[in-house]
């Protein structure tokens, strides 16, 4: 069992200091806040998030280079990709699905949890963590030979990658590094060179167009942050304004105000009105995955602005994406721990629809492909997708959300869904934001003691 050190005074004041919704101003909930902590309790939900987090530790972190994994057997096992297969892109340029898709976006995503965890525990165990973390997602930045380029994920060289990134891996990884700098966590020396490579990469990035770029030929580009949508306009203002954040520098602030005061395409909103709506709906692609970055980029946003009127968007945007976020939450009653659908493992089945690929259309056409026969062959993949994956990356959106209201309505749901899940069972690894939500409840006061 975890030792949690927070006391309610000094939860309150973590909690502030970070931006976090509280409920200690709101004396006509008091009653509805002590019959939650309790039954918080009676649920045993500190024990099903301590489960979780040891299984993430136990079976989808390498434990050479501290990256994440996107799934492994029950038993621990991993199929790593060998250099070679990287080198010819088997089974894609992408990785798409394989062991090592996604370690950039999982590792950025996973700080903000690894810190809280760190700030509610004292232990230095936990924090050690968190500096694991942040040496993976620095591992990661390294390997490339291209300025801006973030591997998704390493072979067991350390050293071997994919050649193509994503907007949905950046993001992640800059969200992760900033939140690891404006921490108590690193040290001084780790805290500069950090702030080095953050702006490195941004610089980077502004020098691509804002396109992510690939790492090797015939590749270029995969993605791109400059699009005045969901995908695009949120994380670009994050990037900008964290920039500014990160180096002091007023040309950043110059930069994300530019950004902001664009023009949109025809038929395109404006960047701030997209951030106002805030996130699509992803319940019918069970895809809130994918489209959390920009709920994350739009957290930092609200906790960076001090202009009223821009941090009074932002928060709208966060309200909105929290509601939308929730009509996923539900599905987390549909699975059934005791489940024994196949999980294909070896994602190697996937090489027999290999081909050359020779552009980036080539290599989602091929990657597309491959999914439906993933899909086809690994039912349990599927299952763990829709009705664990999506509830549970929805419940961290939203407590993203800075308005307790907001949240409050959703909280028995949230906490339902993380003590619902026999997180030993699961081939996913993404079932870590269970942590970054009971983290943040937690902190804000709206779970546990």
């Amino acid at each position: 069992m975890v030792r949690w050190t927070s006391r309610l005074a000094a939860v309150a004041a973590v909690a502030a200091a970070i931006g976090l919704p509280g409920r200690a101003v709101c004396a006509d909930r008091r009653g509805t806040d002590e019959r939650g902590k309790r039954q918080a309790a009676e649920q045993g939900l500190d024990e099903a998030v301590e489960r979780a987090h040891r299984e993430l530790w136990r079976r989808f972190i390498d434990p050479a280079w501290q990256t994440f994994y996107n799934h492994a057997g029950i038993d621990g096992a991993v199929i790593l990709p060998t250099a070679e297969e990287c080198r010819v892109n088997k089974p894609n340029a992408l990785s798409w699905d394989i062991s090592i898709s996604d370690g950039a976006m999982f590792g950025g995503l996973y700080m903000e949890a690894a810190i809280h965890r760190w700030m509610l525990t004292n232990q230095p165990e936990d924090r050690e963590k968190a500096r694991r973390v942040a040496a993976g997602l620095r591992k990661l930045a390294s390997v490339g030979q291209t300025k801006g380029f973030i591997a998704r994920g390493l072979t067991a060289d350390g050293s071997a990658h994919y050649a193509l990134s994503s907007n949905d891996q950046t993001l992640p990884w800059l969200y992760g590094m900033w939140r690891y700098v404006r921490s108590e966590i690193p040290e001084e020396r780790e805290r500069r060179e950090a702030k080095a490579k953050i702006l490195e990469v941004v610089e980077a990035l502004r020098h691509h167009g804002w396109r992510v770029p690939g790492d090797r030929p015939p590749f270029d580009y995969f993605g791109s942050f400059a699009d005045f949508g969901w995908n695009g306009a949120p994380r670009l203002l994050f990037l900008l304004k964290m920039a500014a954040d990160v180096s002091g520098e007023a040309r950043w602030e110059e930069l994300y105000r530019q950004a902001i005061a664009e023009q949109a395409p025809p038929g395109k909103t404006s960047r701030l009105e997209t951030c106002r709506r805030g996130m699509v709906s992803a319940l019918k692609s069970y895809h809130t995955w994918t489209a959390c970055p920009g709920a994350a980029g739009l957290r930092g946003l609200w906790e960076l602005e001090t202009d009223p009127v821009l941090k009074a968007a932002y928060e709208e945007g966060l309200r909105a994406s929290a509601q939308v976020a929730a009509e996923s939450l539900p599905l987390a009653r549909q699975f059934d721990n005791d489940d024994r659908q196949t999980f294909l493992l070896d994602w190697r089945a996937l090489n027999t629809l290999w081909r050359p690929q020779n552009s980036v259309k080539e290599t989602l056409d091929l990657a597309r492909k491959q999914l439906d026969l993933l899909d086809s062959r690994s039912p349990r993949r599927v299952y763990e997708v829709r009705y664990m994956r999506e509830p549970i990356f929805a419940a961290w959106v939203v407590t993203l959300c800075p308005d307790p209201a907001a949240v409050e309505l959703h909280v028995p749901a949230i906490l339902a869904a993380i003590h619902h899940f026999r997180y030993e069972r699961l081939y996913f690894s993404q079932f870590f934001p269970v942590e970054s939500a009971y983290y943040r409840l937690r902190l804000s006061g709206m779970a546990g003691e």
